[in-house]
């Protein structure tokens, strides 16, 4: 049986979910930033600032992405290098001792593989259509910006919410 030919997402629809997810991501870094403000003294503002990449970064790329749908290197590079930060930021977290609950370690655990997944995708475009995905490069970065976005979410809430974190409450 022939595989189907797959459906993919016109410049305008990609355009207009890019264009969604700059606001939505911008839109709850600015809900993020008073309650990163709140921390009581003493509380690590680490957490707060890490939360904020999650919502930041995704902003920044869907900017990026929106700007030129045409150019690929454009969002291929701002993609790249946001990625490369959001891994970082991942392990300089980490790295400064993190406290958190296994949940909310787990979570930045899976959003560094995620930034590390979007770095990829933008260095070998073609990979997604050589492993048979379907998926044109920027609808493969789509999905991933979605994920990150629901981990940040999921970061902010576990961290206000679990015993022991380093949230502010």
């Amino acid at each position: 049986m022939p595989r189907p030919v797959p459906v993919l997402a016109t410049a305008a629809d990609l355009q207009a979910f890019y264009q969604a997810i700059a606001t939505v991501s911008f839109l709850l870094l600015g809900f993020w930033w008073p309650v990163g403000r709140a921390a009581p003294p003493g509380a690590p503002a680490r957490h707060a600032y890490g939360v904020s990449m999650y919502f930041f970064l995704p902003g920044l790329m869907s900017l990026m992405a929106s700007v030129n749908s045409e150019l690929t290197t454009l969002w291929r590079v701002a993609f790249a290098l946001t990625g490369v930060i959001g891994a970082l930021e991942v392990v300089l977290y980490l790295r400064a001792g993190a406290r958190g609950g296994r949940g909310e370690l787990a979570l930045r655990a899976l959003g560094s593989v995620d930034d590390l997944l979007i770095v990829v995708v933008a260095l070998a475009p073609t990979l997604t259509m050589d492993l048979g995905l379907g998926l044109q490069p920027r609808e493969a970065e789509a999905i991933l910006l979605t994920i990150m976005l629901h981990i940040g979410a999921n970061i902010a809430w576990l961290g206000m919410r679990e015993p022991g974190s380093a949230a502010p409450a």
